[in-house]
């Protein structure tokens, strides 16, 4: 074999190495997340009648589309008149033991009988660890729904669901 045979194979070997830690590097992450209420605080605004700001809490599973499950949290605010208006929350899934994603997203909600609903909004992958060191990205809050209504004082509980592009 020629000096330059070998260099051509180790030339493609070293590209061929990279093209595959390109591919790896971008992760499409499928999840829906069950929470329950862990603390929301209120605060009547005064304004108009059922303007209510909220802080709260969410913890449960998130369950991913390759069967895996993990913890999963949700911190919110919201500005709701009469149960409807807008939401922002930031969400934690842990899919292995030592992986964290963060994902931010901003939406609304509006009550649908007794439970409330929000509909599918951008969502923005704010950071990681694990394999998720140094991630960014994109993806989409698919949509979820709240089942306790806030109002009734019971802890609620809510589902949700998204599909993230993550990037290194």
């Amino acid at each position: 074999m020629s000096r330059r045979s070998v260099l051509t194979m180790m030339a493609v070997g070293v590209i061929g190495l990279c093209a595959s830690n390109i591919a790896r590097a971008d992760e499409v992450v499928k999840f829906r997340m069950f929470l329950h209420a862990t603390s929301i605080q209120s605060q009547e605004v005064g304004d108009v009648d059922g303007h209510a700001l909220y802080v709260g809490h969410f913890t449960g599973l998130a369950s991913f589309s390759d069967g895996s499950v993990g913890p999963g949290n949700l911190t919110s605010t919201a500005d709701y008149v009469k149960g409807a208006g807008t939401v922002s929350g930031y969400f934690s899934v842990t899919p292995s033991k030592d992986s964290t994603l963060w994902i931010k997203v901003d939406g609304t909600a509006r009550p649908e009988g007794t439970t409330t609903v929000f509909p599918e909004a951008p969502a923005i992958v704010v950071g990681g660890t694990g394999r998720f060191e140094g991630a960014k990205g994109d993806g989409k809050f698919v949509g979820g729904v709240r089942l306790t209504p806030i109002a009734t004082g019971a802890q609620p509980e809510l589902w949700n669901e998204f599909v993230i592009n993550v990037k290194k």
